[in-house]
């Protein structure tokens, strides 16, 4: 038996359309300067990047971060798991994503979301209270990609979504 999932109302679509708002960025990763005229057109073709979930807002550095993921035991080698490295917004007002926790995407399909785990942070490798292995341990080069304020999405399947 499956449940069909009821289709949500017009009142219902605008309260999410005005939730989850795509911000586009510039290179640097900033809002464009929707006050400077000079920066219109380029804000105008600029793919939208940011995904705003509530207070918490990425945009994705990397669509196809599989060998960071196997590199942190995320996936096996093989696995068709969808594996991104994004870059969180880092404004003061923002809060800082943590290993762990769920971010969930909506996508342009209706009614389908996405459920990704943060599996790393670039906080995580830099943590005062990480264990210390000694002078003689190894780093793992592939974790050198993540900068300040990125992470490592993995796409969490469950049981129902598997074929």
């Amino acid at each position: 038996m499956s449940y069909v999932e009821p289709e949500p109302d017009g009142q219902a679509r605008t309260l999410a359309a005005e939730l989850l708002e795509r911000v586009a960025l510039d290179a640097h990763g900033a809002l464009f300067n929707d006050d400077d005229p000079a920066t219109w057109a380029d804000a105008d073709a600029a793919v939208p990047e940011i995904v705003s979930l509530g207070p918490v807002r990425f945009r994705i550095v990397d669509s196809d971060a599989v060998d960071l993921a196997v590199a942190a035991g995320a996936i096996e080698p093989g696995d068709k798991t969808l594996c991104l490295r994004v870059q969180f917004d880092a404004s003061n007002d923002a809060p800082a994503p943590a290993l762990g926790q769920v971010v969930t995407v909506t996508t342009d399909e209706p009614g389908v979301t996405l459920a990704f785990g943060i599996w790393l942070t670039h906080a995580d490798l830099h943590a005062a209270e990480a264990p210390d292995f000694g002078s003689d341990a190894m780093r793992d080069s592939t974790f050198d990609v993540l900068e300040p304020n990125q992470a490592l999405l993995v796409h969490v399947l469950d049981n129902t979504e598997v074929q």
